[in-house]
């Protein structure tokens, strides 16, 4: 995972005229479970994309905000992956990205985007929110996480790796 983020950082910061950008964008309250769905499916993304697509798990909160999410930084550290690798939604213009026709938005955890980013509805191409099974007395919500794991067991089984497979657990 470390060295799939190193490479997207370094493919960002090197192209300025990138041809597509797929932006993995969780909940702005970046939960755990957003964050992990987020990671586990750009990654996926990455592997099955072509060439030209760079795919991106953006953090939905700025840099300075990682502070507050004790529960996320812990797993990050406690897979050896350093915050800065991370991109923030303060470090990248989707507005401009998405204005330029160069967006593709896939939503974790969440089917709506905030009002300060309605404008980029037109680059959703995919939601992945759990749905609310109500087993009786009990109501049951399937984790985002163990949707993407799903997917990615269907899909493409050789791209989890040890590390990927901790993550989602």
């Amino acid at each position: 995972m470390e060295d799939f983020l190193q490479r997207t950082k370094t493919k960002l910061s090197r192209n300025k005229h990138l041809d597509k950008v797929h932006v993995v964008l969780g909940k702005k309250s970046c939960d755990l479970d957003s964050l992990i769905s987020a990671l586990a499916y750009a990654y996926y993304l990455e592997k099955v994309s072509p060439p030209n697509i760079v795919c991106l798990p953006v953090l939905n909160i700025s840099r300075r905000e990682i502070c507050y999410h004790t529960e996320t930084r812990f797993i990050l550290e406690e897979l050896n992956i350093p915050e800065s690798l991370h991109i923030f939604r303060d470090e990248i213009n989707l507005y401009q990205l998405n204005s330029e026709g160069k967006l593709f938005l896939t939503l974790v955890n969440s089917s709506t985007l905030t009002s300060e980013d309605k404008n980029l509805e037109s680059a959703v191409v995919k939601v992945i929110i759990p749905e609310e099974q109500n087993d009786g007395n009990l109501e049951l919500l399937e984790s985002a996480s163990s949707l993407v794991a799903k997917e990615l067991l269907q899909k493409a089984p050789e791209l989890i790796t040890q590390q990927l497979a901790h993550l989602l657990r």
